[in-house]
């Protein structure tokens, strides 16, 4: 019914407008410049809606162009999302050629390409490509300035893992000059100065180290306690006593509860006859720890009374009676006591579990005073193929009878 009236309107207002047009179809005139335009009303009503049609039609098909060009470029990205994270899945799985050709032709579209070049430049280092890599590692910073931090620590580590330490010292000494080393960075310079043995440079970056909110407490101090700790040797292989104990003293609280820490400072300890300190730290760390590195070295340990640490010993071995560095350690602290029949049980207790160079020569030389020169042969040779790394085979030699 609403139609119906709608259309019945529409009938009589045309017919309207259609009566007046033939009894005056009006005049309109356009004047441009020097030109005059001159024409009815209806006409220029249809070129008014013709023009309006056209500007539609343009409009809608330069949109259509639009929209083609969009969704083209999103299947681009589709693609390029795709390739990534087959690329990635290539990388983990060694697969590092396909890695680099997918991650570098999904680069231009991925949703960012300096990652990818990033990714692209770590599957070239692995095929020993530096070129390539480098090529990668540029495309990156070229595309991002802001990922210049992460292609030069990325090159750092790829340097480091080449034995390039130098040259990755270098690579981060430029990042940190712009002001543009991050906690990463810091972290790999540590180490690289560890490597290199540059501990007062390593010092200097302690206070940065330990301001990095990033990196682990327990990692920086680690980091740290390498170059403190090679004072704490100094003072040991100049058997400087006081000059240990200033220096242990100093070290951050955190530092020496490190078990490489109290070790170094325990051998360091014994290297200035200072014994009883040095057993007193390596029991407090093996009470709490079980240190491999702090046992061994307590078999080392001469006190006074040799049964002390012994019996020590002997009440961590009833708890972990098949630890082979703690056997060796009762052994070596028998021996102190000269309790040589004890020693052997010890040492070949030890040798059963895990076979070493060191303890079968020991075990050779216990057996050759004891006057069992036989077996003492066997337990030398044993130390000498361990400590080749193999047992060679020689073929039988055979006397002749004169």
């Amino acid at each position: 019914m609403k139609a119906a009236a709608i259309v019945a309107l529409v009938l009589v207002v045309g017919s309207l407008l259609a009566h007046l047009l033939l009894i005056d179809p009006g005049y309109v005139a356009l004047r441009l410049g020097r030109t005059l335009l001159e024409t009815t009303l209806p006409i220029f009503v249809l070129l008014l809606a013709s023009v309006h049609l056209v500007a539609i039609s343009l409009t809608r098909a330069f949109a259509s162009r639009r929209r083609m060009a969009q969704l083209r470029a999103e299947r681009r990205r589709r693609k390029a999302r795709d390739e990534t994270a087959r690329g990635l899945l290539e990388l983990a799985a060694g697969q590092w050629k396909s890695a680099e050709e997918l991650l570098s032709r999904a680069a231009p579209d991925a949703d960012s390409p300096s990652a990818n070049y990033l990714a692209a430049a770590r599957a070239a280092d692995l095929l020993d490509a530096t070129d390539r890599r480098d090529e990668w590692l540029s495309r990156a910073q070229d595309d991002a300035p802001e990922a210049r931090s992460a292609a030069l620590v990325t090159l750092a580590e790829m340097q480091m893992r080449r034995g390039q330490d130098e040259a990755a010292l270098q690579t981060l000494e430029q990042l940190d000059a712009s002001g543009d080393l991050n906690s990463r960075g810091l972290e790999l310079m540590a180490r690289v100065c560890q490597l290199l043995g540059r501990n007062d440079r390593l010092r200097e970056l302690g206070p940065r180290l330990l301001s990095a909110k990033e990196l682990p407490e327990q990692q920086v101090h680690e980091l740290l306690a390498h170059a403190q700790l090679a004072e704490i040797r100094a003072a040991g292989e100049r058997a400087n006593q006081s000059a240990l104990e200033k220096t242990w003293s100093d070290l951050p609280r955190a530092v020496r509860k490190l078990p490489q820490s109290i070790v170094t400072y325990a051998r360091a300890a014994m290297a200035c006859k200072d014994h009883p300190s040095a057993e007193r730290v390596l029991r407090e760390l093996i009470d709490g720890t079980s240190d491999a590195a702090a046992i061994r070295l307590y078999g080392d340990l001469v006190l006074p009374d040799p049964l002390v640490p012994l019996e020590r010993a002997e009440g961590w071995l009833r708890k972990r009676p098949d630890d082979p560095d703690l056997l060796s350690t009762c052994a070596r602290l028998c021996l102190r006591a000269e309790l040589f029949g004890k020693a052997r049980s010890y040492l070949e207790a030890s040798l059963a579990r895990r076979p070493s160079a060191e303890n079968s020569l020991l075990l050779a030389e216990l057996l050759e005073q004891m006057g069992e020169h036989e077996v003492a042969s066997g337990w030398l040779r044993q130390a000498a193929g361990l400590a080749v790394g193999r047992r060679l085979n020689v073929p039988r030699v055979r006397l002749r009878r004169l």
